[in-house]
Protein backbone atom coordinates (compact mmCIF):
# COMPACT_ATOMS: atom_id res chain seq x y z
CA UNK A 1 0.00 0.00 0.00
CA UNK A 2 2.79 2.82 0.37
CA UNK A 3 4.46 1.99 -2.47
CA UNK A 4 0.97 2.43 -4.70
CA UNK A 5 0.68 6.12 -2.17
CA UNK A 6 4.77 6.70 -3.71
CA UNK A 7 4.17 6.18 -6.91
CA UNK A 8 0.20 8.14 -6.73
CA UNK A 9 2.27 10.96 -5.16
CA UNK A 10 4.36 11.42 -7.88
CA UNK A 11 2.02 11.48 -10.08
CA UNK A 12 0.62 13.79 -8.62
CA UNK A 13 3.55 15.97 -8.59
CA UNK A 14 4.67 15.44 -11.93
CA UNK A 15 0.91 16.32 -13.18
CA UNK A 16 1.16 19.27 -11.63
CA UNK A 17 4.74 20.59 -11.97
CA UNK A 18 3.71 19.47 -16.19
CA UNK A 19 0.50 21.57 -15.99
CA UNK A 20 2.29 24.89 -14.04
CA UNK A 21 5.24 24.99 -16.18
CA UNK A 22 2.70 24.12 -19.16
CA UNK A 23 0.95 27.67 -18.66
CA UNK A 24 4.30 30.02 -19.94
CA UNK A 25 3.64 28.16 -23.49
CA UNK A 26 0.88 30.06 -24.02
CA UNK A 27 2.84 33.19 -24.30
CA UNK A 28 3.30 36.53 -21.96
CA UNK A 29 -0.13 37.86 -23.79
CA UNK A 30 -1.91 34.53 -22.98
CA UNK A 31 -4.74 34.88 -20.18
CA UNK A 32 -3.99 31.08 -18.72
CA UNK A 33 -0.48 32.75 -18.08
CA UNK A 34 -0.66 33.44 -14.18
CA UNK A 35 3.09 35.40 -14.36
CA UNK A 36 1.16 37.86 -16.85
CA UNK A 37 -1.84 38.57 -14.53
CA UNK A 38 -0.31 41.42 -12.88
CA UNK A 39 1.25 43.09 -15.24
CA UNK A 40 0.44 46.26 -17.02
CA UNK A 41 0.64 46.48 -20.89
CA UNK A 42 3.99 45.46 -22.82
CA UNK A 43 6.85 47.65 -23.47
CA UNK A 44 7.34 45.85 -26.80
CA UNK A 45 6.43 47.49 -30.14
CA UNK A 46 3.29 46.18 -31.29
CA UNK A 47 4.66 46.64 -35.33
CA UNK A 48 7.60 46.06 -36.93
CA UNK A 49 7.06 49.63 -39.22
CA UNK A 50 9.32 52.28 -38.88
CA UNK A 51 8.52 55.81 -37.12
CA UNK A 52 6.72 57.62 -40.12
CA UNK A 53 5.92 54.82 -41.78
CA UNK A 54 7.44 52.91 -45.15
CA UNK A 55 9.18 54.73 -48.43
CA UNK A 56 6.49 54.04 -51.04
CA UNK A 57 6.90 54.28 -54.55
CA UNK A 58 4.67 56.83 -55.19
CA UNK A 59 6.60 59.05 -52.51
CA UNK A 60 10.51 58.33 -54.42
CA UNK A 61 11.64 61.44 -55.52
CA UNK A 62 14.58 60.59 -57.34
CA UNK A 63 14.59 62.67 -60.76
CA UNK A 64 15.34 60.09 -64.03
CA UNK A 65 18.63 59.77 -65.28
CA UNK A 66 18.94 62.44 -67.78
CA UNK A 67 20.02 59.70 -70.67
CA UNK A 68 20.34 55.83 -71.65
CA UNK A 69 22.85 54.73 -74.00
CA UNK A 70 22.12 51.25 -74.07
CA UNK A 71 19.77 48.50 -72.50
CA UNK A 72 20.82 44.45 -73.11
CA UNK A 73 19.85 41.25 -71.29
CA UNK A 74 22.40 38.60 -69.74
CA UNK A 75 21.41 35.02 -69.42
CA UNK A 76 20.75 33.87 -65.60
CA UNK A 77 20.11 30.65 -64.02
CA UNK A 78 16.16 31.92 -63.32
CA UNK A 79 15.78 34.42 -66.25
CA UNK A 80 17.90 37.23 -67.53
CA UNK A 81 19.49 40.28 -66.26
CA UNK A 82 17.65 43.54 -67.40
CA UNK A 83 21.23 45.72 -67.70
CA UNK A 84 20.82 49.49 -68.57
CA UNK A 85 23.67 52.07 -69.18
CA UNK A 86 22.66 55.50 -68.56
CA UNK A 87 24.87 58.48 -68.23
CA UNK A 88 24.58 61.74 -66.69
CA UNK A 89 26.68 65.03 -67.86
CA UNK A 90 28.35 65.75 -64.58
CA UNK A 91 30.25 63.08 -61.91
CA UNK A 92 28.64 61.53 -58.30
CA UNK A 93 25.09 60.25 -59.23
CA UNK A 94 24.40 57.58 -56.66
CA UNK A 95 21.20 55.33 -55.41
CA UNK A 96 20.84 54.91 -59.06
CA UNK A 97 18.01 51.84 -59.42
CA UNK A 98 15.55 50.75 -62.19
CA UNK A 99 11.82 50.54 -61.32
CA UNK A 100 8.54 50.23 -62.85
CA UNK A 101 6.87 53.51 -64.12
CA UNK A 102 3.87 52.85 -62.52
CA UNK A 103 3.13 51.59 -58.48
CA UNK A 104 3.01 47.86 -58.26
CA UNK A 105 3.68 45.74 -55.22
CA UNK A 106 6.99 45.37 -53.81
CA UNK A 107 9.14 42.75 -56.14
CA UNK A 108 6.87 42.58 -58.64
CA UNK A 109 7.04 43.01 -62.49
CA UNK A 110 3.08 43.34 -64.20
CA UNK A 111 2.61 44.81 -67.78
CA UNK A 112 -0.04 46.97 -68.89
CA UNK A 113 -2.73 45.72 -70.57
CA UNK A 114 -0.42 45.49 -74.21
CA UNK A 115 2.02 43.04 -72.76
CA UNK A 116 4.97 45.97 -72.35
CA UNK A 117 6.49 46.56 -68.97
CA UNK A 118 7.11 50.34 -68.22
CA UNK A 119 10.58 50.79 -66.36
CA UNK A 120 12.12 53.94 -65.21
CA UNK A 121 15.30 54.74 -64.59
CA UNK A 122 15.98 57.30 -61.43
CA UNK A 123 19.07 57.97 -59.82
CA UNK A 124 19.74 60.98 -57.09
CA UNK A 125 22.18 63.61 -58.87
CA UNK A 126 24.99 65.10 -56.64
CA UNK A 127 24.70 67.63 -54.21
CA UNK A 128 24.66 71.02 -55.75
CA UNK A 129 27.44 73.17 -54.70
CA UNK A 130 29.45 69.53 -53.82
CA UNK A 131 33.06 68.94 -56.09
CA UNK A 132 31.19 66.14 -58.03
CA UNK A 133 28.91 68.53 -59.26
CA UNK A 134 31.15 70.88 -60.61
CA UNK A 135 32.97 68.07 -62.71
CA UNK A 136 31.97 67.02 -66.26
CA UNK A 137 31.30 63.20 -66.81
CA UNK A 138 33.33 61.84 -69.85
CA UNK A 139 30.89 59.53 -71.58
CA UNK A 140 33.39 56.81 -72.43
CA UNK A 141 34.29 55.85 -68.87
CA UNK A 142 31.92 57.39 -66.80
CA UNK A 143 28.79 55.11 -67.43
CA UNK A 144 25.86 54.34 -64.85
CA UNK A 145 25.27 50.85 -64.63
CA UNK A 146 22.25 49.51 -63.25
CA UNK A 147 20.79 46.21 -63.53
CA UNK A 148 17.39 44.34 -62.89
CA UNK A 149 16.77 40.58 -62.68
CA UNK A 150 13.75 39.50 -64.09
CA UNK A 151 12.21 35.80 -63.51
CA UNK A 152 11.24 33.11 -66.68
CA UNK A 153 7.99 33.65 -65.32
CA UNK A 154 7.53 36.92 -65.53
CA UNK A 155 9.33 36.98 -68.76
CA UNK A 156 6.87 34.94 -70.28
CA UNK A 157 3.94 37.62 -69.26
CA UNK A 158 5.89 40.03 -71.24
CA UNK A 159 5.48 40.93 -74.76
CA UNK A 160 8.47 43.63 -74.93
CA UNK A 161 9.86 46.07 -72.45
CA UNK A 162 10.74 49.98 -72.33
CA UNK A 163 12.79 51.94 -70.13
CA UNK A 164 12.58 55.16 -70.19
CA UNK A 165 14.84 57.95 -68.72
CA UNK A 166 14.84 62.03 -69.09
CA UNK A 167 15.37 62.24 -72.50
CA UNK A 168 14.37 59.60 -74.45
CA UNK A 169 14.05 55.73 -73.82
CA UNK A 170 14.77 52.24 -75.40
CA UNK A 171 12.54 49.44 -76.19
CA UNK A 172 13.26 45.50 -76.14
CA UNK A 173 11.85 41.98 -76.86
CA UNK A 174 12.46 39.14 -74.08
Amino acid sequence: MRQIMRFATLALTLTVALGVSGCSRFGSDSGLNPLGWFRSGSSQPTTLEPRGGWVTQDQDYRPLVPQILSASFEPINEGKLLIVTGFAPVKGWYDLEIKTERVQPAKQLRPDDDGILRLVLVGSPPLPGSPEAAMRANPQVDRLNVALPISNVQLSRLRGIEVRSATGGVSLRP
